[in-house]
This record gives C-alpha cells, sequence and structure tokens, in this order.
C-alpha cells in the first residue's frame, strides 16, 4: 500500500534512528517521525530556508545537510530542527552531496568538488578535473569518487585532499571514461565501482584488477538510465527519469 506524504512534492530521501528526511523542488526539507506502519508516518518539522529547489540531503543524529540550486548548502539540527549555519562558496547549483563525521563533499554544476567542514563552515579544498556538471558524489576513509556529465568518473584520493601540501595532481589518483553519456549515479566500495549512465549502461570498475578491467551491461529500463542506490552492501536499480530536472535548477 502507497501512502502519499504531503507536502513535500518530490525528493530524494535518507532515514536513520526512526526519522526519514526528504528533499522537493518546492524548495523546503521535510523531517518525518518513522512508526511501524505506513499510516503512522508523519511530518515532524519542514525546514524553509532555501531559494530555489533542494536537490540532496543527507544526515546523521547531529545535523541534516541540505544542497540547493541556490548555489549553498545549509546545516540544521537534526534534534531541534533549528537552522545551524549556511556554506557558501560554489558559484552555480549544487546536485551532490555526502556528508559523514565532520566532513561534507559536494558536486555542483560549477565542474567542482568542495570539501568543507560541517562545523565551522570553512572550505578545506576545491578539486577541480571535470568539464561538466558534478552530478554524483561518494567518499570513504581512503577515497572520494565522483561521477559527471562530462562522463567521467574520476578516483580521488581523500586524505591527499585534506593535506593542504599535496597538490592537484596527486589527489586525482585515476579517471575513467567508458562511459558515453552524462553519469547520474553510482556506489562503490573497497572493491568496486558501479556507476550507470544515460548513455544505457552499467559499468562496473574492479580496483583489484592489475588490468583496469570493466564490465558493461545494458540498462535493463529501456532507453532510460539506471540509478544505482545503496541496498545491502552495494547496489539496486531503480529509475532515472526525474533526475533530467536537475538541470534547471543548477
Amino acid at each position: 500500500k502507497l501512502i502519499k506524504l504531503q507536502p513535500v512534492s518530490s525528493g530524494i530521501n535518507a532515514e536513520y534512528g526512526g526519522l526519514m528526511v526528504s528533499c522537493s523542488k518546492d524548495r523546503t526539507i521535510a523531517v518525518w517521525t518513522m512508526g511501524n506502519s505506513p499510516q503512522s508516518i508523519v511530518m515532524k518539522h519542514a525546514l524553509v530556508g532555501h531559494r530555489a529547489a533542494v536537490n540532496v540531503v543527507d544526515f546523521d543524529k547531529k545535523y541534516i545537510v541540505s544542497a540547493s540550486g541556490d548555489r549553498t548548502i545549509k546545516v540544521w539540527g537534526t534534534e531541534s530542527c533549528e537552522f545551524v549555519r549556511t556554506l557558501s562558496g560554489h558559484t552555480r547549483g549544487i546536485a551532490c552531496l555526502q556528508y559523514h563525521g565532520n566532513l561534507v563533499v559536494s558536486g555542483s554544476s560549477d565542474c567542482t568538488i568542495k570539501l568543507w567542514d560541517v562545523e565551522v563552515g570553512v572550505i578545506l579544498r576545491s578539486l577541480e578535473g571535470h568539464d561538466e556538471l558534478v552530478r554524483c558524489i561518494r567518499f570513504d576513509a581512503h577515497r572520494i569518487v565522483s561521477g559527471a556529465y562530462d562522463g567521467r568518473i574520476k578516483v580521488w584520493d581523500l586524505k591527499a585532499a585534506l593535506d593542504p601540501r599535496c597538490s592537484l595532481n596527486s589527489i586525482c589518483v585515476r579517471t575513467i571514461s567508458e562511459h558515453k553519456g552524462r553519469v547520474f549515479r553510482l556506489q562503490f566500495d573497497e572493491f568496486q565501482i558501479v556507476s550507470s549512465s544515460h548513455d544505457d549502461t552499467i559499468v562496473i570498475f574492479d580496483f583489484l584488477s592489475p588490468h583496469d578491467y570493466y564490465s558493461d551491461f545494458k540498462c535493463l529500463h529501456g532507453g532510460s538510465p539506471a540509478l544505482i542506490s545503496e541496498c545491502s552492501g552495494l547496489s539496486r536499480l531503480d529509475s532515472a527519469n526525474s533526475l533530467d530536472s536537475l538541470d534547471s535548477t543548477c
């Protein structure tokens, strides 16, 4: 049974500790309490402050972090739902981010990736290398992996990126150029990267292969790009048709 959640019209959701947070083209973020059944899902707060569509949200027990086509990232208290600070530095709309610990990594239509200290709101590093909008970003303790509308996936050394003594040339450790269209979504673990593209293919890159082994699989959605989302350790496939509207907010 499907339950329509109002007032958010569309968005990207994440769930943590009995909460779900969604974001929308209507410029709001909604915080929902999750009960034991779909009927018990209740909106706790609506967070208002962005001046354009909110494209992505991530959160933990301390902060909710949202990014928008208005070029800003906003930080909110998870428990209080009160505004904390704005992170400003991108020159065009922000398409993606991930937040973990004290670190936020964001990708933008300005073709850059920025690393932020969420506690003080400063930019730790700005990474350049993509030629078009950076559409997807993920990181772990060792790597940042980014995918962009230029069709390329880049792997960055996270520790080097956080070291101001390291040059940009030493931070980008690999560029994957197998896709022939825009990269929409990716996930990775210590063994492989799985990415999907507007070229209707899924590419799997094996970190452990000495020959940079790739495997291509035709998208199962017949002409629409696949969306790869985290599930059971690595990924699942969903429709990505709704992503095309991102361009108008960046």
